[in-house]
């Protein structure tokens, strides 16, 4: 049985933080218009939590899942988002200039004149998920666009990945490094 405050309405960041220290699930929530700037929000359900115009500046979410979360004219300017599933978000008109957005799933989300300048994509999962007059001025993405239903009017400049050898070449070098210590510590 999955634990949730469906019904649960906060008033501060204080109550949030409070309410994680007990369970690690915000699934349904009510944090709507809230200011929870710079707050780190880490491994946890939000599945379905309402943060429709809340203040999210500089946050870290990262390992978490708010799959149909409402976003919708959040402020989320230099956000790090990380690891997290927005899978049927509604991110409709929110403001993410400058966020980092790494490995997260935005299947079928609703980003319809969101402001993604200057932010950074990589490794992002845009199946289904409309990008109708979204901002991405100076933005640079890691993205396969042709997956989107609607991609940005601008597509933003393209990040481009290492060749496929580069990771087998680093792991190479870090284990021989580990190995020349090793030996190093036994003589």
């Amino acid at each position: 049985m999955e634990n949730t405050l469906e019904t649960k309405k906060f008033e501060t960041q204080a109550e949030i933080k409070a309410s994680l220290r007990k369970e690690r699930s915000l699934a349904g929530a009510d944090l709507s218009g809230l200011d929870l700037a710079g707050i780190e929000l880490i491994a946890l359900n939000m599945k379905g939590a309402d943060l429709h115009d809340s203040n999210l500046n500089e946050a870290k979410l990262q390992f978490i899942d708010m799959s149909e979360v409402n976003l919708s004219d959040a402020h989320l300017d230099s956000a790090r988002i990380g690891g997290a599933s927005l899978k049927g978000a509604n991110l409709r008109g929110a403001h993410l200039n400058g966020a980092q957005i790494y490995g997260v799933d935005l299947n079928e989300a609703d980003l319809t004149g969101a402001d993604l300048s200057q932010s950074k994509m990589v490794a992002v999962n845009v199946t289904d998920a409309d990008f109708s007059d979204v901002n991405t001025t100076g933005a640079r993405a890691a993205v396969n666009w042709s997956d989107a239903k609607v991609q940005p009017p601008e597509l933003p400049e393209k990040i481009p990945l290492p060749p496929p050898w580069v990771p087998v070449l680093i792991a190479g070098i870090v284990t021989l490094v580990v190995i020349l210590i090793w030996r190093r510590r036994k003589r």
